[in-house]
């Protein structure tokens, strides 16, 4: 009996890439110019689109996804003493932000056919001192259940 091996990609970053191309070598070819790497007109430009596009009043562009978190965490008032339950199958990032706030990460398992939390873990893990939920930064597009 012989098997076939197929190489399936995770994620195919260069075919996304190709159709966008030039005018991400635009926009960064724009930056260098103005030498506006951390602020300056690209920057407001997102910020407001973001905000309208999500229909808030403000923006604040991060430099990361690790940045990210931890403002969230933050504006939540999440702090030292606290808890934050996720799971240990995400992006370092997550536990580093929780980390970054003082609090400590409670984590669950995932469900096997999602990869992301099990919902149904949750109401075990949640204590007195629980403040928040950082189910998983998905670097797919696999989303928890929330119902």
């Amino acid at each position: 009996m012989s098997t076939t091996c197929v190489v399936v990609p995770f994620l195919d970053l260069k075919s996304q890439y190709a159709a966008i191309s030039h005018d991400v070598r635009q926009a960064m070819q724009d930056v260098i110019e103005r030498c506006a790497f951390a602020s300056g007109p690209a920057v407001e430009a997102f910020e407001g689109g973001f905000a309208r596009y999500c229909g808030v009043q403000h923006c604040a562009g991060v430099n990361s996804g690790t940045g990210a978190l931890h403002l969230a965490l933050l504006a939540c008032g999440v702090g030292p003493g606290d808890e934050v339950i996720t799971v240990p199958m995400t992006f370092i990032a997550t536990t580093w932000a929780i980390s970054y706030v003082g609090a400590r990460p409670v984590f669950v398992d995932i469900e096997p056919r999602t990869c992301t939390i099990d919902p149904n873990q949750i109401e075990r893990a949640i204590t007195s001192r629980t403040r928040a939920l950082a189910p998983r930064v998905p670097e797919s597009a696999n989303l928890c259940r929330t119902e």
